[in-house]
Formats: C-alpha cells, sequence, structure tokens
C-alpha cells in the first residue's frame, strides 16, 4: 500500500508517497517512489505530532494527492511481474498522449518531416520538439533535464543519445519559427474551430535572464576595421543585441527581452515575435502589422490593444490595409480635451444596481482625425524622411466610469492621496517619495541673497491643480475605435477581452516555467519561445474543446478557466501514468476528475487502459485529429 515517507533533500525534511512491492526475481520487497510531495514545511500544520497525524489522515482516505490511488485488474494477491531489466515498477506518463494529438493536428510533425527530408540532418527533428513541448507542459525545466527525462513516456517519442542533438534542433527550430506559425495558422483556420479574427488581441510582455549582462550591439566596419559612424559623431549599427535592459514589467534590472502576442477571439494564439529588451512596445506593433500580419491570411481583423499601441502610425497602418482598431486612450494625460465633456452628466447611459446606485456609465462621440505614417530610409547611415502619408478618417471616443474600478482606484491611492494632500502645507515633504509624485511638483531656481546671483537654491511648488486633476480621473477609462458603427457597450466589452492575452503571458511565465531564460544565444532564446508559443496553443485547444462541451460560450472575456485551468489541464495529464507487467497487464494511476473532462470533450468514453494492447488501441483514435 501507498505510504508518506519523510527523507533528506538538501538537508531540509522532504515528503514523497512511496510503496513497496515484492519483486519475483529478486525474491525481496522493492521500494519504488510514486510521487514526490514537497517539503514538509509547505503542509506542516504548526502543531505537534504532525507527520504522525498526516500519515493516519492518508491512511484513512482523508487526504487524496493526484494520481496516487490505482485500480488495476490484477487479484490482490497476484505477483505483479516486472517488465524492465531494473526490476523495479517504473511508471511512465501516458497523459501525453493528448498533447501529441493536437500537436500532430497542428501540422507540426509533416513540416518538421518535410524540413529534415530536404537537408542532411540525421537526428530526430520532430522526436526531440515533441519532447521539448510535451516537457514544457508537463514538467517544465531545462533544456537539459528535459533531455534527461525523455524516456518517461509509455511509448518513446524520441531517438536520440547525445544532448547537442537538443541544441542542433533549437537552431532548426529558430529558423524555421515563422514558417511552424504560419503552418499552425492554417491548419487552425481550415479545422472545425476555424479562426474567428473579428477581433484580435495584442499586447507585449517581457522575459527576464538569471544574468546582469545584456548582449552588445554589433557595429558597422570599414575596408581598415575601423567602426563607421554617421554625420553626428555615433557608431553606425549593424545589429542591435538581443538581450537588452529596457523596462521590464516584473521590476527587473537584468536583461530581458520582448515578446509581441496575437490571439484571436476564441483565445487561441495567432502569432508571436520577438525584439530586443529595449524596443519600445508600440514600435513592436508597427513591425509585426508591417511584416506579419499579412502573410497570415487573416481577412478582416480588428486589433484591439492597450493605450501602449495607440500610436498614429500604428492606426494607419491598421486602417490602410482595410482593418479596424480599438485601442485604449490615457484618461489622466488627455484629460484637458476630456473633462468638460467627461464632467458633463447629459447623455450617459447609466446602469444601476438594486438600490438605485449609479455603478456604470458611459458615453460616447464621433471625432474626425487625421492619421499620419511618416516612411523613412536609411541614407549614409542616417535615418531620413522620405515621404509622409496622411488619411482622414472617423473615430469614436468612449468614455466610461465604474463604481467598482473607482473604488479600487480609490483604495489602492488612498495613502498616496493623503500624503500629497499632507505637502499642501509643506511641499518639502514631496522629497521623500519625488519619482512617483513628480507630476504633482516643480521646482524654480531662487536666490536668497540680494544682487548679483551667485548661489541659485531649488525651491519644490506643490501644484494643487494636478491633485485635483489626479482624483477626479479616478474611476474612468476611454476607448477609441474605428468602428464607429458598433454599440458603444459592445465596444467596451470587446475591449475587456484584453484580459485574455494577460492570462496567456501568465501561463507561459508560470505553468510553462517560461522565464527565466536559460539558453542566451538569439536562435536558442527564438526557439525557446517558439516551444512556449506551441505548447500554450496546444492548451487553449484543449480548454476550447471543454468549454464547447460544457455549452460554454468560447467568446467570454471570462470564459478560459471556467472549463479547466491550464494548471488543472497539466496536473492531470502529468499524473497518468501506467506500467505493464509481463502479460501486457497494466498498472495505472486512476484518471482525474479533469482527465474524464478532457475525454468526453472529444465525444468519447471513458477508455478501458488496462492493458498495454488497450492503451495502444486508444492511442489510435486519439492521433485521428478529433481535437480539430
Amino acid at each position: 500500500m501507498p505510504h508518506i515517507e519523510c527523507v533528506k533533500n538538501n538537508g531540509k525534511p522532504y515528503l514523497r508517497l512511496a510503496e513497496s512491492r515484492y519483486i519475483k526475481e529478486i525474491g525481496r520487497q522493492k521500494k519504488f517512489v510514486i510521487k514526490n510531495l514537497g517539503p514538509l514545511s509547505k503542509f506542516d500544520d504548526g502543531k505537534p505530532d504532525f507527520l504522525k497525524r498526516f500519515r493516519e489522515k492518508f491512511k484513512n482516505g482523508e487526504i487524496d494527492f493526484d494520481g496516487i490511488s490505482y485500480y488495476s485488474n490484477l487479484p490482490v494477491k497476484r505477483t505483479f511481474e516486472i517488465d524492465n531489466d531494473k526490476n523495479y515498477i517504473d511508471l511512465k506518463n501516458i497523459g501525453y498522449l493528448f498533447l501529441q494529438s493536437v500537436y500532430n493536428s497542428l501540422g507540426i510533425s509533416q513540416y518538421l518531416n518535410q524540413v529534415k527530408s530536404k537537408s542532411k540532418m540525421e537526428f530526430d527533428l520532430n522526436g526531440l520538439t515533441k519532447m521539448l513541448v510535451f516537457g514544457r507542459i508537463l514538467n517544465p525545466a531545462s533544456k537539459k533535464r528535459t533531455y534527461e527525462e525523455r524516456d518517461q513516456y509509455l511509448f518513446p517519442i524520441v531517438d536520440c543519445n547525445e544532448i547537442k542533438e537538443v541544441y542542433r534542433t533549437l537552431d532548426v527550430l529558430a529558423e524555421n519559427s515563422k514558417k511552424i506559425q504560419n503552418r499552425m495558422n492554417t491548419k487552425i483556420k481550415n479545422s472545425s474551430i476555424g479562426r474567428k479574427t473579428d477581433l484580435t488581441y495584442y499586447d507585449v510582455t517581457n522575459y527576464y535572464f538569471e544574468t546582469m549582462y545584456g548582449d552588445d550591439d554589433i557595429y558597422e566596419l570599414d575596408e581598415n576595421n575601423e567602426i563607421v559612424k554617421d554625420e553626428k559623431g555615433k557608431p553606425i549599427i549593424a545589429q542591435k543585441g538581443f538581450r537588452k535592459v529596457g523596462v521590464s514589467k516584473e521590476n527587473r534590472k537584468g536583461p530581458i527581452v520582448q515578446m509581441g502576442l496575437f490571439i484571436d477571439n476564441n483565445g487561441i494564439p495567432v502569432s508571436h515575435k520577438l525584439f530586443p529588451g529595449n524596443t519600445q512596445d508600440k514600435t513592436t506593433f508597427k513591425n509585426v502589422l508591417e511584416n506579419e500580419a499579412d502573410e497570415m491570411d487573416l481577412g478582416h481583423v480588428v486589433v484591439v490593444a492597450d493605450n501602449g499601441m495607440n500610436a498614429q502610425e500604428n492606426k494607419y497602418l491598421i486602417v490602410d490595409k482595410g482593418n479596424g482598431y480599438i485601442v485604449s486612450k490615457s484618461v489622466k494625460r488627455s484629460w484637458a480635451s476630456q473633462r468638460e465633456w467627461a464632467l458633463d452628466e447629459s447623455d450617459y447611459q447609466i446602469v444601476t444596481n438594486a438600490n438605485n446606485e449609479v455603478v456604470f456609465k458611459y458615453k460616447s462621440r464621433i471625432n474626425e482625425i487625421t492619421l499620419t505614417y511618416e516612411i523613412k530610409e536609411m541614407i549614409n547611415g542616417k535615418e531620413e524622411l522620405k515621404e509622409k502619408l496622411s488619411k482622414k478618417i472617423k473615430e469614436k471616443e468612449i468614455i466610461y466610469w465604474s463604481k467598482k474600478h473607482y473604488e479600487r482606484e480609490l483604495h489602492q491611492n488612498k495613502k498616496f492621496i493623503e500624503y500629497l494632500e499632507s505637502c499642501k502645507e509643506h511641499p518639502d515633504k514631496l522629497k521623500d517619495k519625488e519619482r512617483k509624485s513628480q507630476q504633482f511638483i516643480k521646482t524654480v531656481d531662487v536666490d536668497k541673497e540680494t544682487g548679483e546671483i551667485i548661489h541659485p537654491e531649488k525651491v519644490i511648488i506643490f501644484l494643487d491643480k494636478k491633485l485635483e486633476k489626479y482624483k477626479e480621473t479616478l474611476g474612468y477609462y476611454s476607448i477609441v475605435t474605428s468602428e464607429v458603427a458598433e454599440d458603444d457597450r459592445e465596444i467596451i466589452n470587446r475591449y475587456h477581452g484584453l484580459s485574455r492575452i494577460e492570462d496567456s503571458f501568465r501561463i507561459i511565465k508560470s505553468d510553462l516555467e517560461g522565464r527565466p531564460i536559460y539558453v542566451w544565444t538569439e536562435e536558442h532564446i527564438k526557439a525557446h519561445f517558439l516551444i512556449c508559443f506551441i505548447a500554450l496553443t496546444i492548451i487553449r485547444i484543449i480548454q476550447y474543446n471543454i468549454l464547447k462541451y460544457e455549452n460554454k460560450s468560447t467568446l467570454n472575456v471570462d470564459g478560459w478557466e471556467q472549463g479547466i485551468t491550464a494548471e488543472k489541464i497539466k496536473e492531470s495529464l502529468n499524473n497518468l501514468k501506467a506500467c505493464s507487467d509481463k502479460n501486457g497487464v497494466c498498472l495505472i494511476s486512476t484518471p482525474t476528475v479533469e482527465f474524464k473532462k478532457i475525454v468526453k470533450s472529444l465525444g468519447l468514453e471513458i477508455p478501458d487502459l488496462t492493458t498495454i494492447d488497450k492503451i495502444d488501441k486508444f492511442k489510435n483514435i486519439l492521433n485521428k485529429d478529433i481535437f480539430m
């Protein structure tokens, strides 16, 4: 029977679930570990005899760990005859069969096999890619660790005996990243899922490295190997460094890379692109629009993005290609032009609660604006204006106020506002938090001496009107859109769907452990994120099927995690393991509730997996593109 044991791991108490079984070939009991539970401190309630009580609860069935109970058609007293050279029960993962099904449906295997057939490479390109993708979902780790755990699957997925083949695979993936994304997009677009691009969400985040050293720029050299400089004496950059210090979303001081990500209205990734860490968010958008979007052949697209993408040139490029946009507009920056209109209570559409309190209000106006776009070219190492384009369009501007957002902002800023209020009488206190309070102050030079100015001294003046403006804007949000005929509330709801892409970034960073990044060459970094992109797409397709099975909207802003969270998918598939005896009879971990939901979402019955032949038959069923 399984039991909980406490061992030392790096000198600290560590709990794991173990079981002893009689092995006929060696004539004695053999212990094997079923599951590593974690450090003792994770479970300890601080009361006396914790471990004794914990073991007793488990023995009585009061504690259940995912995948620790077993079902089998083996008689209780029958010896489980091991079918491996080491004579111990070695549970292998079979949850990966679902990941493999989606992976194959995306056309990745077919494409990589074509790449290999056209080259002289002898290593298992497709098998290694599957190993890296499945490992990223089930047990995120370094490339080396994933390679070492390549035999964890019941049916082998890769033929590889040298770690260098993993890094060769990364090189090939980096070189073919764009084509692989295009292949995935085509497969999804032509599947039963389809591509819904009437709303396409775009956002940017960044990922950090466990190093303080970034990549230097490579400068242009002349025939004497001297650095070429422009007219202003600045070195001309031939190639920008990739890992660069920039504005980190996680307040990291080391080098980062930027990732721009597109997802469709179903929440399924469309494409991604990487940029050097010091690239501004809005310029990534321009780059993707100019160089990537057309190749995807998405049809009419309405791009939804946050304020960082709200730039003239971005909007020009969108509408010039016959597409549309919904982007946020900073209320605090544009309050001077919005204040009178926003504070005028007329024309607002009001939403009240049961107590007749205003909980939400919104209104809109149509503006005629001129969008401009500058075409530049490099002349003698210097970027110069070649042509300036302009386009007049009608743009809808929506202002809305939310009681929930107002109360949240008020709570978040309460202490800061109180601090600013106290600074009215004592402006010098602003020095304490000068960076955060910078917008509320100005400094002037005065001379306390009479006559000639010798040593001017800076004096801080508090800007009271700035504080009033700050308080007035609490709870207000603003959106601008090219979709002038659309209903205001619908536009607001569409914009709120941007939270979906933030959730995708969270999954890459946490569930897939996409950062910190341990590879360091530009090619391997790009390959790493392609692997994360494929893994995220697989998870989203599984979630999409579950939402459809449960008759839940795949377009609902909050719909994704209402089926099964990415974490639960990972746990349920990771914990489904099996081991066969010499007769092909299997000992298999008990499928979780989430596993059963995944199976039913495919229109299948819960399978009998008690023999190798039955598992193999189920594998063949999953290989028929049933996810898409």
